[in-house]
């Protein structure tokens, strides 16, 4: 317990470092076309992957370019369907190294990153400010630093939350052209 308790507080402290250090770099201004969403999913939430393919289609973006991340709170709980997109606690140290799924996710980048999970989770956040994107989109309970535009809707409402993506998506977007 003590051991755990040490490790989070040595993590929130590098989470804090990381995000001064993005919100002190600006975000390049990239192409004004959609090409790439990535998402953080939390697994407690119960919702199906599919459900961001949507939004991707929506846009004309290939499958490919549609990435989610789960995090599981327990190893046990992933099957072998959801391995090379899935991930636990673990797979961040308490000094902030990422390993695994959670590396390779955060550095490949993306357009719009998907915050979908509604715990004030420290884990989740660190994953969140180490992926590299342009627009950030989450949930108001969530820390308001890490995400550009806040969606207040009930997560559960994942129909509502597709529809006003989207639509606030295509305002983003049609209005950098």
């Amino acid at each position: 317990m003590m051991l755990s308790w040490l490790r989070r507080a040595i993590l929130y402290r590098v989470y804090r470092k990381t995000i001064k250090e993005n919100f002190v770099t600006d975000k390049k201004e990239g192409s004004k076309k959609l090409k790439s969403i990535a998402v953080i999913l939390d697994h407690r939430l119960g919702i199906e992957k599919e459900y961001f393919k949507e939004i991707g289609s929506h846009f004309k973006i290939p499958r490919a370019n549609i990435r989610v991340l789960t995090f599981f709170q327990s190893p046990k709980q992933i099957n072998e369907s959801n391995y090379n997109s899935s991930c636990i606690s673990r797979n961040v140290s308490s000094l902030g190294v990422l390993n695994g799924v959670v590396s390779d996710f955060c550095s490949q980048g993306c357009d719009v990153l998907i915050n979908f999970y509604e715990q004030d989770d420290l884990y989740l956040k660190y994953i969140s400010a180490k992926t590299h994107k342009k627009l950030s989109v989450g949930f108001k309970s969530v820390d308001h630093v890490i995400n550009d535009l806040i969606i207040e809707v009930d997560a559960q409402n994942i129909e509502v939350f597709v529809s006003e993506c989207i639509k606030y998506l295509e305002i983003f977007f049609n209005s950098r052209k």
